[in-house]
């Protein structure tokens, strides 16, 4: 089983100072497999995947390491019910050596290996490529990040692994007859399926010199239904969106161009009536392609089409923003992926366009044109929602990066490595006093205040530094010192680290010094 793990292990490279581990919790309403997402800030090891493979532990990978570059990609393809054999036959009648394999939800992860790495970017462009070519436009692709803030704890995000209890579980590759592949026929089918960069660069680059001719600078979904035919029933949008593309290509003479293009490209052709009034719809002032109707919603790329003379950007390279992830420290931390490049964020970045637009000029020298309040309250909302649906994008920071856990590590300095008070009335010295009987470390808040600004904390204000003493049992004391009233607060006493070290030996050993 050692060879099989470390085919494993070598197949999933990807980032190597973290990766990702899965509750599984049971089951939504829809059916769909919930589970408790996490990182592990560690690096795997064949252990690791032993773990995955014998049913005790699944694992997610991050698939671009610290380099930016990738050694495998996939897409993540969440239809219920989803026919996977069909997959596997479109992907071989576009010669895309794939592998498709059953995710823990029912729905495909369809893998592209590689024989060495290539730059994330260019793998994630492909990707879109592909799922837009299948029809499944839109869908998750991984890698979802282009580059990581590593210095800032961005760990993008991971990809459950298949075939986690290998010998009975349902995560596994797809044979040609429909049936389960083995963890050893999955190796074999992955590893003879890996491409090299010279074949990953030709994937999908077959000239079509008809579909150039017809929708140069198009939108790319038009291009593949040209390629693949329009179905029965998307006929009307179909052309609707074909009259888009031809007023933006040909503003003249679009109206010929439409008949033409009806009769040439669909099949069959629709009757002059409902022709004349898919044009009398484009004819309105405010045209625009049905980016989210059928038939094009399944074939889009929209960072291709934004790139195209006429496509929804008109060529301008309009920005793209994906991929929210939230690190739950206190404050939250937000990184946000603009036109490909992370952003990190605070909350009042993603609230105010003013500061998203600084944050985006500071890090990635880009300025976002400002929309309108609603539009961007709606574009913020949903990107918080895929976000929750989106596993792993949540992460729960450990407290020693959180403010809390700095500020909890500068309490308990304050009161064990500062000159401690040696009785209850040189507290007005500013030092803490710690009452051995009672367990209790009593201080005045001012001159904790004091220190935490002479250790550069200026996070907490005087009600904030209360209420988080109130969390771990302090409470507001007052004492008659010297005739007067002085206020403090005090805490649980921390443990004293005691200068030296112990040594012991049994009574019958010599010392040796």
């Amino acid at each position: 089983m050692k060879k099989e793990i470390d085919r494993f292990a070598r197949l999933f490279r990807g980032l190597n100072r973290a990766y990702g581990a899965v509750d599984l919790i049971g089951k939504d309403a829809n059916g769909k497999q919930k589970g408790r997402y996490k990182f592990v800030h560690e690096p795997r090891t064949s252990a690791t995947y032993a773990s995955h493979l014998s049913g005790k532990t699944s694992i997610g990978v991050v698939p671009i390491n610290e380099d930016n570059v990738c050694v495998w990609g996939a897409l993540d393809i969440d239809q219920y019910p989803l026919d996977h054999s069909a997959i596997l036959k479109k992907l071989q009648k576009l010669d895309l050596p794939l592998v498709v394999c059953r995710s823990k939800s029912g729905g495909a992860h369809v893998y592209l290996f590689l024989k060495e790495f290539v730059d994330a970017g260019k793998l994630q462009l492909k990707l879109k490529e592909v799922a837009a070519e299948l029809g499944f436009g839109g869908c998750e692709v991984f890698p979802k990040q282009i580059q990581l803030v590593l210095d800032r704890g961005d760990n993008g995000n991971f990809l459950n692994l298949p075939y986690f209890d290998h010998e009975n579980g349902l995560r596994y590759a797809i044979k040609d007859d429909g049936s389960a592949a083995s963890l050893e026929e999955f190796l074999d089918y992955a590893e003879a399926a890996s491409v090299t960069e010279e074949q990953f660069d030709n994937l999908l680059s077959k000239e079509s010199p008809e579909v150039d001719q017809k929708l140069k600078d198009g939108p790319p979904c038009l291009q593949a239904l040209f390629r693949q035919g329009f179905p029965e029933g998307t006929r009307n949008n179909g052309l609707f969106n074909l009259g888009v593309y031809l007023r933006k290509a040909y503003p003249d003479d679009w109206e010929k161009k439409i008949l033409e293009y009806n009769q040439q490209i669909m099949d069959p052709p629709l009757d002059l009536n409902e022709v004349n009034i898919v044009a009398n719809q484009v004819k309105k002032k405010d045209y625009q392609y049905k980016c989210a109707d059928q038939p094009i919603c399944n074939f889009c790329n929209k960072d291709l089409c934004r790139s195209r003379k006429h496509g929804v950007g008109g060529g301008a390279n309009t920005p793209s923003v994906a991929n929210l992830r939230k690190y739950d420290s206190e404050p939250p931390l937000w990184f946000l992926d603009v036109n490909g490049s992370p952003v990190e964020l605070d909350t009042e970045g993603l609230q105010k366009q003013p500061r998203f637009q600084m944050f985006c000029m500071e890090q990635i020298n880009f300025m976002p044109r400002t929309m309108s309040k609603q539009a961007w309250e709606t574009l913020i909302n949903m990107l918080l929602g895929a976000m929750l649906d989106t596993e792993g994008a949540v992460i729960t920071t450990s407290d020693d990066t959180s403010l809390r856990g700095q500020f909890y590590d500068l309490l308990e300095e304050f009161s064990t490595h500062m000159q401690s008070a040696m009785d209850r009335e040189e507290i007005l010295l500013r030092r803490p006093w710690t009452n051995e009987e009672e367990g209790r470390t009593y201080f005045r808040l001012k001159d904790f205040e004091a220190f935490l600004k002479r250790s550069k904390f200026f996070e907490y204000k005087s009600n904030k530094i209360a209420q988080r003493l109130r969390e771990i049992d302090g409470a507001a004391e007052q004492f008659r010192i010297k005739g007067r009233t002085v206020r403090c607060w005090s805490v649980p006493a921390f443990a004293k680290i005691e200068d030296g070290f112990e040594t012991r030996f049994n009574d019958d050993e010599d010392i040796p010094f």
